[in-house]
């Protein structure tokens, strides 16, 4: 198998984009570096925060040109900029070879793509794993032919576990959202306690 580094980051979720952040601004991760998102808006976010960091970055997606798809990757190897966010299919046919770090921000489905990549890199592949995530961890490993290193990035504070997202109540709603319509609920039976005798005969 190839002789580039594989490393598994297992990260939540929520904190995807904060880790991603944090290897760049920490140069934990080697540049020229190409990252593999799913999905456009994913991409858009990425690159904007990554902005706001400071870091020189660009993007591409399905919308490109194949000409400016190619020009933009050969600026990313001439070191013209760092990072390039790409969604996963873009670049399938391109040539990526130069590119030091290959990170897949989401878990590639298609084990060629991923085979190629360790092909290409020069220097580490990185993949994001999720909880959700573990089934496609055992065929990645089964892929490699032996256990990924699972790493834990450097001064990154991971959460023990993921927010979760409370839905805000509308006006004039309770916010205890599980409770039912008093309508709705079985009336209490009152203990009328033992049944006394009245003393009737019966009708002959």
């Amino acid at each position: 198998m190839s002789t580039v580094r594989q490393s598994i980051y297992e990260v939540f979720p929520h904190q995807k984009k904060d880790l991603l952040l944090h290897l760049f601004s920490k140069s934990i991760c080697e540049a020229p570096a190409l990252v593999f998102v799913r999905s456009r808006e994913t991409l858009h976010a990425l690159n904007t925060a990554a902005g706001l960091k400071g870091l020189a970055t660009e993007n591409i997606s399905g919308n490109k040109k194949p000409d400016v798809r190619e020009r933009t990757l050969k600026e990313l190897k001439e070191r013209a900029f760092d990072i390039l966010f790409a969604t996963e299919s873009v670049l399938r046919e391109s040539d990526l070879s130069g590119i030091a770090t290959i990170i897949h921000f989401d878990v590639h489905e298609i084990d060629a793509d991923y085979l190629g990549h360790l092909q290409s890199a020069s220097s580490e592949v990185i993949t994001f794993i999720t909880r959700s995530d573990q089934n496609r961890l055992k065929a990645l490993e089964k892929l490699a032919g032996e256990e990924l290193e699972k790493c834990l990035a450097e001064g990154f504070i991971y959460d023990k576990q993921p927010h979760l997202i409370r839905v805000q109540p509308k006006k004039g709603q309770s916010n205890r959202s599980n409770s039912k319509p008093l309508q709705h609920k079985k009336p209490k039976l009152k203990n009328k306690g033992p049944r006394r005798k009245t003393g009737r005969t019966r009708k002959r």
